[in-house]
């Protein structure tokens, strides 16, 4: 098979990582791999914040006091399914001991750019293209989506990542070697497709 389709087919969202460290050349090279993604008029808009160590773990109690504090004022609206579904999920998350938002990686990389009309889009093509890089080189990655939800409703936490606060995130990816890759990706589901 083509290894890069090889590669795309069999990346998976890792959530257990080892202790080994993911070097700095590597992490360089996969933002500069991120460059290379397609953006709109070619306008590169993005920016990348590279978080390691113990900064790791403070962030992800930041993300956990925040959510704590939102699952509490949605108490009220819990009779509403989605809603109660969404407060027992957060608050299993608040209360584990575990790491449940970056899941114990040691680095984290955080993708913002200004508010404009496909940046969104231009940032996650460079997050797909670190996603994927990092798979080819045996790091292990995952979007968490959830912290990109706190850094954009909390100010504080932006400006302790030194990200402007003009500046929405629009990827925030856990990369480490992982305690063991899948051994291959699960079933698609099976898509519908017009063909006009």
């Amino acid at each position: 098979m083509n290894p890069v389709i090889d590669n795309i087919k069999n990346r998976r969202s890792i959530r257990r990582y080892s202790d080994k460290k993911v070097s700095k050349k590597i992490i360089k090279e996969l933002i500069e791999i991120g460059k290379y993604a397609p953006s709109s008029h070619n306008r590169q808009p993005w920016s990348f914040t590279v978080v390691n160590d113990q900064m790791v773990d403070s962030l992800s109690l930041d993300i956990k006091k925040w959510y704590n504090s939102v699952t509490k004022l949605s108490f009220p609206l819990s009779f509403i399914k989605e809603v109660k579904k969404s407060v027992d999920e957060m608050t299993k998350r608040v209360k584990s001991e575990r790491d449940l938002f970056f899941y114990h990686a040691p680095c984290v990389i955080v993708i913002h750019a200004p508010n404009k009309k496909f940046f969104l889009q231009d940032c996650s093509c460079a997050a797909q293209n670190i996603m994927l890089a990092a798979r080819s080189l045996g790091v292990g990655s995952c979007w968490i989506g959830f912290a990109d939800i706190v850094f954009n409703n909390n100010p504080l936490l932006k400006k302790k990542l030194k990200i402007p606060i003009s500046h929405k995130v629009m990827a925030t990816i856990a990369l480490g070697y992982p305690v063991r890759f899948p051994e291959s990706a699960l079933p698609r589901k099976e898509s519908k497709v017009e063909w006009v």
